[in-house]
């Protein structure tokens, strides 16, 4: 186990919420191996989903990459049939990655069959517990997304 926050380390929310990110990443691993996408692949073929026909210079900066980097998962995921290049419309000598109807058609899934797994599993708390969860939740994501929005140096630093 990593060591968390102090504030955090010492109460049952870190290493409970390490376990929980554990056990979605694997099983979000073994749905994507049964589609023979790695988490990379599926990452990139989620951001074109997201955010519509991209550049690949425009994907390898979404998802933090080279741009040789980006370009060869493009071309791996093109040869299994998940994307294709094509002439940019407002631009004709641009290139743009866009989604096949089978990645589109995959992702529609994937997503139905993951929500439906952490739907049955909350179903089995307490109406008070999956409200707390939900309010937890989302205190967390306002306080990461401002993190990310405004880092601040060290970790201890406020």
């Amino acid at each position: 186990m990593l060591p968390g926050p102090r504030s955090v380390r010492d109460t049952d929310l870190w290493p409970a919420l390490e376990e929980t990110f554990g056990e979605m990443r694997r099983l979000m691993v073994d749905s994507l191996r049964a589609r023979d996408l790695s988490v990379g692949q599926f990452m990139t073929i989620h951001r074109v989903c997201t955010m519509g026909e991209l550049r690949v210079s425009v994907l390898a900066n979404e998802i933090g990459i080279s741009r040789p980097a980006a370009t060869a998962l493009v071309a791996s995921l093109e040869r299994k049939g998940w994307v294709r290049r094509a002439r940019s419309a407002s631009d004709r000598r641009g290139v743009v990655v866009r989604l096949t109807p089978r990645a589109t058609r995959t992702l529609t899934v994937f997503d139905r069959e993951f929500a439906a797994v952490v739907r049955r599993t909350m179903a089995t708390l307490p109406k008070a517990e999956r409200d707390g969860a939900a309010s937890t939740l989302r205190t967390l994501n306002r306080g990461l997304r401002e993190h990310r929005q405004h880092p601040r140096r060290g970790p201890d630093s406020r």
